[in-house]
């Protein structure tokens, strides 16, 4: 993704950059989101490059095409204002809509990842975040498969965090993204209580009588 330039009118597309997480591109295991639940696959940690170029193409202006937050919130990110990726199913596009080129830088350390759009300014870009609203409270599950992953429980809420366009000073547009977070279970990894073992049974001996000796 680095050094990736969009004219005027291009769609970025995260995807076709990122290719099917495979071995075969370079991918390892890591968490990912499956069912409501965080288990291990190929790719996981991709949402933290897709969060990270969705905040910068936010604040640069670039127009929306599609963009997903995860399906419940996960506490290192802003609310309202991350994405989530998956091969097939979700992406994260975004058009170049300016009349300049946008040039696409992305530089990885140990623990962060920094995505950067360069090009002419048109607007001074800000959020506005809403409050929580319409909280769902999380379950509490005690998972005793071999395959659990335990995970704090989540509660669900919806926020709306609108994209303020200024130029000048003066506001010029509004653009309201609605997301709705879906509770996430808390769940407890026990062993099951192992089989007991079956009680042995015995089988009685027959009584032998002894035979009558014969008299006279």
């Amino acid at each position: 993704m680095n050094k990736t330039l969009l004219k005027p009118g291009d769609v970025f597309s995260l995807n076709s950059i990122a290719k099917e997480r495979t071995p075969e591109n370079g991918y390892t295991t890591g968490f990912v989101i499956k069912s409501g639940r965080l288990q291990e696959d190929l790719g996981g940690g991709v949402s933290t490059m897709a969060t990270a170029t969705w905040h910068a193409a936010f604040f640069a202006g670039l127009e929306r095409i599609e963009q997903r937050a995860h399906s419940f919130y996960i506490s290192r990110y802003q609310p309202g204002l991350e994405a989530t990726v998956a091969w097939g199913t979700l992406d994260l596009k975004f058009r170049n809509d300016s009349p300049n080129g946008v040039f696409v830088t992305a530089v990885r350390g140990r623990n962060f990842v920094r995505v950067t759009m360069w090009g002419t300014k048109r607007y001074d870009i800000e959020a506005d975040s809403g409050p929580r609203t319409n909280p769902k409270p999380y379950a509490t599950v005690t998972d005793t498969s071999a395959t659990c992953t335990p995970q704090d429980g989540v509660s669900g809420f919806k926020i709306v965090v609108t994209r303020v366009f200024k130029l000048n000073g003066k506001e010029v547009k509004r653009e309201p993204l609605t997301t709705t977070y879906n509770p996430a279970a808390d769940i407890t990894c026990k062993k099951p209580k192992p089989t007991p073992a079956p009680t042995p049974t015995t089988t009685a001996k027959p009584t032998v009588k002894p035979t009558p000796k014969p008299t006279g």
